[in-house]
């Protein structure tokens, strides 16, 4: 990276990396004496370090903003459904709460996990010059969301018949099905949104889906406070509200990209092309890699939110707020990880591995950091954030009891999503899918629920705490596998698709 690289202030539309990247050589041997003699005793290559890091921060920080705010904003729609609940009775924030966890799992999680695959395939593709293979994997990945929505519309339809088959309180499980059906009118905008984000994102263009979000984010909220409650729907009106929103942001989003005001991207966009038909091998694998691995995150906590239920509608509907406030700031070391992703992405297609490794680093001190600001954050306001959702004073107990244990999960989430952006920057979304899997379903949730049900009667600290022992084994077994990892084999890769391409 020359001098000029290293010190250029970004704008909104510059790359995470230049899009001619210059490949580091290793200093001579002269190079290297003249280094040794500096008069300061400080060695020129420890500078340069230095200054990568420093630069790294710099660029982290300054793409995590937009995107922070994004993720939060997109994130906004599920609160205010939560909040809407909330304020129509217990019963209607139980069934929110099995409707947004069922949105979650067969639905939400699936498209955010196929998306993952664009976080590797144009963030490589981009940071090694090839700009139209930008355009293309997008639209092989608009037409695998199309595919994916047809099973998952028809289970969002059927829903009021197949809940109540595995919710114990019955009127609650059909409300909560009545709520997907509402919420299935969203859900092409929902994926598409996802997809042409990625397409702006890998440009290094963050801004503009979080403008589009400060629009669409009020818009929500009104539509869906004046269908539950001047119009009378209820919490279907507030479902309602929401998933009109989410077609509304992909219309705006679309329309900029198309506009004048979008041209720049157009460098990534070679048209529509009978080639987005073809060669779907890598798109599927990391696509279905990426939906297990978020499915097996989401999907089993979920799973401990219902088992909640077994308690009673009240501890239900507290790990409802629980868990509302605690994805509230996880969007913050999320957003960070998709940074992450991004930046290491095109590190690697730009073949800079010396980089990539320093780069590492930082980025784990950033996590932890946030983590602990999070978790400061979460039970220092314990006593504000319940009354938000809930009047109710034995759910508002239940869950101030709670706020401990969720707060000191948040480090180790926060570090979790770390490990996770640098796997998906080195296209390994199948080992970490594997990995996230055993070590939910073999350790978190039988620890989860008998810590939560089992002799201990640990309740919903019994969840958190499952919870934070098989994150921690995940970042472990996360960590020995980057550390062990022939990083180069993850340039070849990017060579082989640019090859076939």
């Amino acid at each position: 990276m020359n001098s000029y690289q290293a010190s250029r202030p970004p704008d909104e539309r510059s790359p995470l990396l230049a899009s001619s990247p210059v490949r580091q050589r290793r200093p001579s041997a002269s190079s290297s004496c003249a280094a040794v003699r500096t008069g300061d005793g400080i060695n020129n290559d420890e500078r340069i370090k230095s200054r990568e890091s420093t630069s790294e921060l710099r660029m982290l920080v300054k793409y995590s903003l937009p995107l922070i705010a994004t993720y939060l904003l997109q994130y906004s729609f599920f609160v205010i459904i939560t909040v809407v609940a909330g304020h129509l009775g217990p019963d209607e924030l139980a069934a929110a709460s099995i409707g947004v966890t069922t949105m979650n799992v067969i639905g939400l999680a699936i498209y955010e996990g196929m998306a993952t695959a664009l976080d590797t395939l144009c963030a490589q593709a981009y940071g090694s010059g090839n700009k139209q293979a930008v355009g293309l994997h997008i639209q092989r990945m608009l037409l695998l969301m199309a595919l994916a929505t047809i099973p998952i519309g028809a289970f969002w339809l059927c829903s009021p018949w197949v809940l109540p088959l595995v919710v114990k309180q019955h009127d609650v499980a059909v409300r909560a099905g009545s709520f997907l059906r509402y919420s299935l009118v969203g859900l092409p905008g929902y994926a598409a949104f996802e997809a042409l984000k990625r397409f702006l994102q890998a440009q290094g263009n963050c801004n503009t889906g979080m403008a589009v979000l400060i629009i669409c984010a009020p818009v929500n909220a009104v539509l869906s406070w004046a269908l539950a409650f001047p119009l009378g729907m209820g919490l279907e009106g507030a479902a309602l509200g929401a998933a009109l929103s989410n077609n509304l942001r992909f219309v705006l989003l679309l329309g900029y990209i198309v506009s004048p005001l979008g041209k720049w991207s157009h460098a990534c966009w070679g048209g529509f092309s009978k080639d987005a038909l073809r060669r779907w091998g890598v798109m599927i694998s990391l696509s279905t890699a990426g939906a297990t691995a978020t499915l097996a995150e989401w999907g089993a906590f979920e799973i401990l939110t219902i088992s909640s239920s077994y308690i009673s509608t009240e501890h239900l509907a507290a790990q409802t707020i629980l868990t509302t406030a605690t994805v509230i700031v996880w969007h913050i070391p999320f957003s960070i990880s998709v940074a992450v992703s991004t930046r290491l992405g095109q590190l690697i297609g730009g073949e800079q591995l010396d980089i990539a490794r320093r780069a590492i680093r930082v980025y784990l001190v950033s996590f932890f950091v946030v983590g602990f600001v999070d978790a400061a954050i979460l039970y220092l306001l314990r006593h504000q954030i319940t009354p938000l959702f809930t009047e109710d004073a034995e759910i508002q107990r239940i869950t101030a009891g709670s706020f401990l244990t969720v707060a000191l999960f948040q480090v180790v989430d926060s570090v979790l999503c770390g490990t996770h952006g640098m796997m998906r920057g080195l296209g390994r979304q199948d080992v970490a899918a594997w990995i996230i899997f055993v070590m939910n379903y073999a350790l978190g949730v039988p620890l989860a629920i008998w810590l939560e049900l089992g002799p201990l009667q640990w309740a919903l600290d019994g969840i958190w705490v499952g919870f934070a022992v098989s994150s921690a084994a995940t970042i472990s077994a996360e960590g020995v596998y980057m550390r062990w990892l022939k990083w180069q084999t993850c340039v070849d890769s990017v060579k082989a698709r640019e090859d076939d391409f």
